[in-house]
């Protein structure tokens, strides 16, 4: 038996419509900067990449859970009988960082749960910082395998680098018809690494073939060397199991290079049209994502988004977004701002957000569906076959 689930909270109390204030400005690093306790207000924590070069993912999570707490706040309920504050700190995507971030969090602002980190390695890092406190933790995007064995306290709103490599992998072989792959990832991020194993076996237990695999250095900015002997393997797909700034760079020396294999890949490929300098290399590329940009519900959201903060939203938004909403149930159905109470309450929750059902497994990963995204015509568009 899984020891997340050994202790089981038998009262649900049912969730008030709690709306609550958000001391934190868009954009802001660090709400209630300099720390400290306001005994008024419950304290969300939020941890992530503010600045460099995963900032995009980072500011999109932030985002979302500001604006979840201020649409609480505009309808003027509280939680528990209190207001609650989003205290934000940049982790500037270092796993060091991210535990002070957490530390400051727990010690001097007295976070009653954090909605965060956002990168896995730097998750990872919170999750084994917070064992012995056992504060409540929500990832919305650390999909290491690792990040919830850390602890019974730790979560994640995002499905994991093994399960969505694996669908991946099965989709490429089922529904592209690919039968043999190549794959370039990075060899310093445990992303990339995990996708690129899990992806291997999946597309190798189908029956395709992986002919090729290239690493390279975190950092790199030429992959010519490693996309020549790519070329020279002349694959039905490219699986790049990265993030959006080095999937722009890789896809355009690829195409330059005259590889004509379909581009795949993970969840990282969310924002890589807004840095891409030439979108038609990714024409027809598809990848794993966590909503379908066709759906109205989400393109609602999207606009409403949109009109806050001047961009457009992607996964890391809605997925920060329905976090923030879930942790807030958790408080209120557990009825208390204890740890363990908290945590008992995430265990039984039953949740429906933007992005649709989510419940947690034993392990804390979300019981949910993915979906597979296609770009045509520079726009992200459900996969049609």
């Amino acid at each position: 038996m899984n020891f997340k689930k050994l202790v089981k909270s038998g009262l649900v109390l049912g969730l008030a419509a709690s709306m609550v204030a958000c001391s934190s400005e868009p954009g802001q690093t660090a709400g209630n900067a300099g720390g400290g306790t306001d005994t008024d207000a419950i304290i969300i924590g939020a941890i992530g990449p503010y600045e460099g070069d995963t900032s995009v993912y980072g500011i999109a999570v932030k985002n979302g859970i500001d604006l979840a707490i201020t649409e609480f706040n505009e309808a003027g309920n509280s939680l528990l009988g209190k207001t609650v504050k989003l205290v934000a700190y940049d982790s500037k995507g270092d796993n060091t960082e991210a535990t002070n971030a957490y530390n400051k969090l727990v010690d001097s602002d007295k976070a009653t749960a954090i909605v965060g980190a956002v990168l896995s390695g730097e998750s990872t890092a919170i999750g084994t910082a917070s064992q012995g406190v056992g504060t409540p933790i929500l990832s919305p995007s650390a999909t290491a395998l690792a990040f919830t064995e850390t602890g019974p306290n730790v979560f994640r709103g995002c499905f994991t680098d093994p399960y969505q490599a694996k669908m991946m992998g099965e989709f490429a072989f089922d529904t592209l018809g690919a039968k043999t792959a190549a794959v370039i990832y990075d060899t310093g991020a445990d992303y990339s690494e995990g996708l690129m194993e899990n992806f291997k076996t999946a597309f190798e237990g189908k029956g395709g073939q992986v002919v090729d695999v290239e690493g390279y250095s975190t950092g790199d900015t030429d992959f010519n060397t490693q996309l020549t002997k790519i070329k020279e393997s002349n694959v039905d797909v490219l699986y790049i199991p990265n993030y959006y700034k080095d999937i722009a760079l890789i896809t355009k020396q690829a195409r330059a290079l005259g590889i004509e294999a379909q581009f795949i890949g993970g969840d990282g490929w969310d924002g890589v049209l807004s840095v891409s300098d030439d979108p038609t290399v990714l024409e027809g590329s598809v990848f794993v994502n966590h909503y379908s940009p066709d759906d109205p519900e989400i393109i609602a959201w999207a606009e409403a988004y949109k009109a806050k903060y001047g961009v457009d939203a992607t996964a890391f938004a809605y997925l920060g977004y329905d976090c923030a909403k879930l942790m807030l149930q958790a408080i209120e159905e557990a009825g208390s701002t204890d740890p363990q109470a908290i945590v008992d309450a995430l265990n039984n929750i039953s949740f429906d957000g933007v992005l649709g059902h989510l419940e947690f497994d034993d392990n804390g990963d979300p019981i949910k569906d993915l979906a597979f995204i296609t770009i045509k015509d520079g726009k992200y568009t459900s996969y049609q076959k």
